[in-house]
Parts: structure tokens; sequence; C-alpha cells
């Protein structure tokens, strides 16, 4: 028996050697010198942590942030919880005329019309013109879209005004419409030539946008958008490849409230019904209504799969918003976050930094020890689990570790902003199964180095 035990406490002394050796040399890599570096990785077996780097320093995390806002929705809220869109009216009818207007409450509805989840403008309108049909209604007054947000700020203020008018910086406010996500098509002829905008979807006559973007040798889009989310329009610069027809750019949505209101009262103009008013969009109700029926969501399952898969920012926003909402707290989001972490998930929050639910901010501080804390928290959530992509295999990590023996083995949401890199998930391989956050700021060396590195120190841990 004491022999079986010397061998057992010898053979976990070679290992601490052996780990600590590897580390030693990967730290002290050349791509590593200039970088802020925290790494922690955890035995879900032994119950341990089997390696600390800086495993307390927070660290600008960028997208794997989305793992809180993602946990924190399925377990407040539920993995198939649903997000309710209202629609009602005003008024009387009176001889197939509505005296009055149609209201729609967006009400944080994260999947309303977005094409990802098969849904389009008909899941409104198509409701809506089913009540009126029933009702014999030919004849309304207008259409508003009522949403709060409206009168309070919904962009994180600590968002660059490089990101705000790009697809991936549209604004989470109570309307979000097909991602609020504006798409628009180009034409380029030679390099050097100002490009041509030859469609827009969705084309909304309030918007304009300013093109200033030309072609380009490059097989690249290099073009960026620029305006503020309540503004009137964008200014689009760069480049795109030259001689293209129909290059798509993804801009973000501006006034999505007052975008949907006119679609809608495009839609059912379009199908017959009289109009006799306008469309618009009100932060509250002008008058009494009465609901006639609800659109609902995806289950936040669904949501937070998408979002962790294809690291959708605003949907990351949205989940984290209404789970807040739905608490009724009246703390800063930011402090009803950290309180969320540390009495549910028993994270130590010490020294964290929440300041948005996408990481997009470059104010977000968080260590690898608090993500994985959350990891192990919900190591046994299936719906968490499922939320999260496969390396080698889905989502933005389709790449990642495709030629290693890690194909397939490793579920993890991976960060990308300038200056930082970094992943966060479950190593899962041959009965061995791993909690792992690596996060590495200001890098002396290119993304696809540092990637390299990460790979490396993710085989190694397999290896032990």
């Amino acid at each position: 028996m004491k022999k079986i035990l010397f061998l057992l406490s010898l053979s976990l002394i070679v290992m601490a050697l052996s780990t600590s050796s590897f580390m030693e040399k990967w730290k002290y890599s050349e791509i590593f010198k200039p970088a802020g570096l925290s790494v922690a990785v955890y035995d879900l077996g032994e119950n341990k942590f089997i390696l600390r780097e800086n495993s307390e320093k927070v660290l600008t995390s960028a997208s794997i942030q989305k793992l809180f806002s993602t946990a924190i929705a399925i377990h407040s809220l539920g993995p198939k919880h649903q997000f309710e869109t209202k629609l009602a009216y005003t008024g009387t009818i009176v001889d197939g005329v509505l005296r009055g207007d149609i209201y729609i409450f967006p009400n944080f509805n994260p999947t309303l019309g977005n094409k990802k989840f098969n849904r389009d403008l008909s899941e409104v309108t198509g409701v809506i013109k089913s009540w009126l049909s029933r009702n014999k209604v030919k004849t309304i007054n207008g259409i508003k879209i009522i949403d709060p947000t409206l009168e309070s700020e919904t962009l994180p203020r600590t968002w660059l005004w490089e990101d705000i008018g790009n697809y991936y910086g549209a604004n989470p406010c109570g309307t979000v419409f097909n991602e609020n996500i504006v798409e628009l098509y180009f034409e380029s002829g030679k390099p050097g030539e100002q490009t041509k905008i030859v469609k827009k979807v969705p084309d909304l006559p309030l918007l304009h946008f300013e093109n200033r973007v030309k072609a380009s040798k490059q097989n690249k889009d290099l073009a960026y958008c620029f305006g503020g989310p309540y503004e009137k329009g964008l200014i689009i610069e760069g480049t795109i490849p030259a001689n293209r027809r129909n290059f798509k750019v993804k801009a973000a949505l501006q006034r999505p409230q007052r975008g949907l209101s006119y679609l809608v009262y495009n839609a059912l103009k379009k199908s017959g019904i009289i109009i006799k008013g306008k469309y618009g969009a009100y932060s509250k109700p002008q008058k009494k209504y009465k609901q006639f029926a609800v659109v609902k969501s995806a289950f936040v399952e669904q949501i937070a799969k998408r979002t962790n898969h294809k690291s959708v920012n605003i949907l990351a926003e949205n989940l984290l918003q209404n789970s807040y909402r739905v608490s009724n707290s009246n703390e800063s989001m930011e402090t009803w976050v950290k309180n969320y972490l540390k009495t549910q998930f028993d994270i130590d929050v010490s020294g964290m930094r929440i300041k948005d639910g996408s990481g997009l901010s470059c104010f977000n501080a968080v260590s690898s020890k608090q993500f994985v804390e959350l990891l192990i928290k919900m190591k046994d959530n299936d719906a968490f689990k499922k939320s999260i992509p496969v390396a080698g295999k889905s989502g933005t990590v389709r790449s990642f570790l495709k030629n290693s023996p890690l194909n397939g083995k490793v579920r993890c949401k991976s960060g990308s902003m300038t200056g930082v890199r970094s992943y966060a998930g479950y190593l899962d391989n041959e009965g061995k199964r791993y909690a792992f956050s690596i996060i590495v700021n200001n890098p002396g060396g290119s993304d696809s180095e540092v990637i390299t590195k990460i790979e490396e120190l993710l085989n190694y841990i397999n290896s032990l």
C-alpha cells in the first residue's frame, strides 16, 4: 500500500514538474513578452486547478464575454423562455373602419423578423391582417411602434465610434428587427473608381447613405460605416474588390423603431388595407389600447446558441438586458451582473468590470479564473453547453484546432478584437474533462501566431 501511495505521489510530482517546465517555456515565448496573459485550466474530474498563470489578472476579454450573458439568461430565465411582442389597437371599430391605430410593442424581442430563425416581417403583418380580416376591418388610422427605450440610452457608452455604424455595433434597443441590420449592395468597377449602391435591404426612405467607397485590387471587404444610432444616415468609407456586382456590406440599422413602423405600414398598404394616417414611433402609448395578439420569440436556448456560435453582439446584449429587466433590480446593470455572478455562480468578482454583454467594449476586464468558475458552475447544463460551438467543426471556431487531435473534442467560445485574442470552454477527450480560459492582450505577433501558441497549450493539456 505504501508503495502504491509512493508511486502515485511520484507521478503527481513528475506531472507538476512537467507542467511547470512546459509553461515556463510557453509563457516566455517571444510573442508573449509584451503581452498581458491570463490562463486557467481546471480538471473537472479531479475538481482542482491544474494550471494557473496570472489567472486572477483581469484583462480585456472580447467576445468570450458572451458566455456570461448566455449563462445568466439560461439560468435566470430558463432555456425554454420566450419573449413576447404585443399587438394592440386603440379606438373602436365602426362599419369596417378602425377609428384608431395599431400599436406594436416590440418589447425586447430579439428574434423579431430574424431571417436566421426563419422569420420575417410577416410574423407581425400576418397576425395583424388576420385580426383585421376577422373583424372585417378594411381601414385603419395608422401604425405606431411603442418602445420606452426611445427615451433612454441603450447603446453601451464605451463602444467605439468606429464600431457603432457597422452591423456588429447595432444599437441593442427595445426594438430589434432582423438584428437591426441593413444590407447595402454595391457595384464596383476598376480599381480606384467610385462605387455605386444599387440596392438597400430594407429600403427605408428615412435613411440616407453617403457613399465614399472605392474599388480596390484587394480581394477584401474593407468598407466601414460611420454614424450614430439615432442619426438619419451613414457615411460608408473604404474599399471593396474591383469589378463586382451586388457586393454586400452590412451596416447598423439606425432608428429601428421608425424603420419597423414604416415596413409594417407599407406592407399593410400593399395588401389592400387603407391607412388614413401615418406611421411613427413613440416611447409610450398615446391612448388607451386593447391587446389582440402576441408574437413570441425563439427559445432562450436557441438565441443563446446563435449568440455563441456566430458571436452576435446584439443578441448577447439583448439576453443580458432581458435578464436584468426581469429581475426588477434598482442596481445598475453592471452591479446586478456582478452580484448575480457572485451569488448564483460562486464567482469571485474582484477586479471585474462588465461594461456590456457582448465583449465589444474594450473597457471590460475579466480574469481567466472568473471565466473558468462560470464554466465549472454550468458544466452540467445541457442548454449552455450546446450553445458553445465545437472547435474544428462549427461557428467561429470551425478552423480552430482543425488539424489537431483535438478536432471535435473542444467546445469553446473565441474572442478577438484589436490587441486581444481569447478562448474559453471545455476540453473533453477520452475521459479527460477540463474547463479552461486563455486571454491574451497586446501580444508581440500576429493573430495566427497567437492562435498557434494557444493550440499548442491545449494540445499539451490533452497530453497530461
